[in-house]
């Protein structure tokens, strides 16, 4: 796990290294680059490099988190729902190479978790609203964010000429506003 606080400089440090694995990712394969290739590419020491990440699948999944930070930063506390998810297409369709070093490091768990809490968190009306328990809220927002990954990785793998407009219409057309499981 990453270790990067509040600290000034290892916020410095960590925004190179992730820069130099920016840099290899649009060169080279995710599974192909090494610890010393992104130490090299960052400009910082070995040493550097291990007290903030214990390898290259921690640089990923902080990158990861600072584009969810973004995304939470684009979103007023009563964002629309389909804004939400435009806007949680239209940032991650702008890191498509980071969107795929994470599927090649087996990151996807931890990219729906954190996007199950997002979901969570802006849409808590439609627990209320349906009377869901916690129980079914958790299946509800684990399944949408299962949905929304799913989808993300469909448009950037196979329709990479699709923007987030796109993708909503296609997703509203074949889900509708609500899940099948609560419509009457």
């Amino acid at each position: 796990m990453y270790r990067i606080g509040n600290d000034k400089r290892k916020i410095q440090s960590a925004k190179l290294i992730c820069k130099g694995m920016e840099q290899l990712m649009t060169t080279q394969d995710y599974h192909a680059i090494s610890v010393t290739q992104i130490i090299n590419a960052s400009g910082v020491g070995r040493a550097t490099f291990y007290r903030l990440f214990d390898d290259k699948s921690d640089v990923v999944l902080y990158q990861m988190e600072s584009v969810f930070d973004e995304l939470i930063q684009r979103m007023r506390p009563h964002t629309d729902s389909s804004v939400a998810i435009i806007s949680l297409f239209d940032i991650w369709l702008s890191q498509k190479d980071l969107f795929l070093s994470l599927l090649k490091a087996n990151l996807y768990g931890e990219f729906q978790t954190r996007l199950s809490f997002i979901i969570g968190e802006k849409l808590t009306f439609i627990k209320e609203y349906l009377g869901l328990d916690e129980r079914q809220w958790q299946y509800f927002i684990h399944v949408r964010a299962a949905m929304l990954f799913a989808a993300l990785r469909v448009a950037i793998t196979q329709f990479s000429e699709d923007n987030s407009q796109d993708i909503y219409y296609t997703l509203s057309a074949l889900f509708g506003k609500q899940p099948v499981i609560f419509k009457s």
